[in-house]
């Protein structure tokens, strides 16, 4: 478990919070423009608000983000961490009876690679949901269902990203339960990288899969 005293200056890094009416997704199959984001700027986990059944019915399609998550969700019941203010960790609705498997997180770390690849990063896919920059994890997803009981029995679905952006640690200095390394864009870069721009770049290159494979 990760010692969260590391991010006791939380309310110094506020002013880097993400700028989240200014984004505006030009997508097909995720909802299009300003009001497709759900933002919270503290929650346990995105994963727990897109699996919710209210927001599954009312808001599939839409993309959940904090700035701040506190328990986030990785393979295997593992901790996802992120700096507050700094990484990118969102989750998108998927919504019912899509029946979305393997191969979206698949395709969507070729996705992954590719972005990273525009910032001059070489990623490699390590399987089944990582990428991996020099041997240090920088990008982690996770596909999650729920079924309802009863005569509904209704499968819900989301997708969770998590992308080490400008955070300056390696995780494993924080996390002694940590097995791999990990690095961020800003590691790689020496620079800081415009989370929204980021953020839109994802969405809009993960879009054309998910519309793909819901018509095959």
């Amino acid at each position: 478990m990760a010692d969260r005293r590391y991010f006791s200056d939380e309310k110094k890094t506020r002013s880097l919070q993400l700028d989240y009416k200014s984004i505006s997704f030009n997508t097909k199959w995720i909802l299009s423009g300003s009001n497709s984001i759900i933002y919270k700027e503290s929650i346990n986990s995105t994963l727990n608000i897109a699996l919710d059944k209210k927001y599954q019915i009312n808001d599939a399609r839409k993309v959940v983000i904090t700035d701040n998550q506190i328990s986030g969700k990785g393979t295997h019941g593992k901790q996802w961490i992120s700096t507050p203010y700094k990484d990118l960790t969102f989750s998108l609705i998927l919504g019912k009876d899509n029946h979305f498997g393997q191969k979206l997180i698949n395709k969507c770390c070729l996705v992954m690679i590719h972005i990273l690849s525009l910032y001059g990063i070489k990623g490699k896919v390590k399987y089944p949901n990582d990428i991996y920059v020099n041997n240090k994890k920088i990008v982690g997803m996770l596909l999650s269902n729920i079924q309802t009981s009863g005569s509904e029995n209704i499968i819900y679905q989301a997708l969770s990203i998590g992308m080490n952006v400008n955070s300056i640690i390696d995780i494993k200095t924080i996390d002694k339960e940590a097995q791999v390394s990990s690095t961020s864009m800003f590691l790689e870069l020496k620079e800081e990288v415009n989370r929204e721009e980021l953020l839109k770049l994802i969405i809009e290159s993960i879009d054309p899969v998910i519309q793909k494979l819901t018509h095959q």
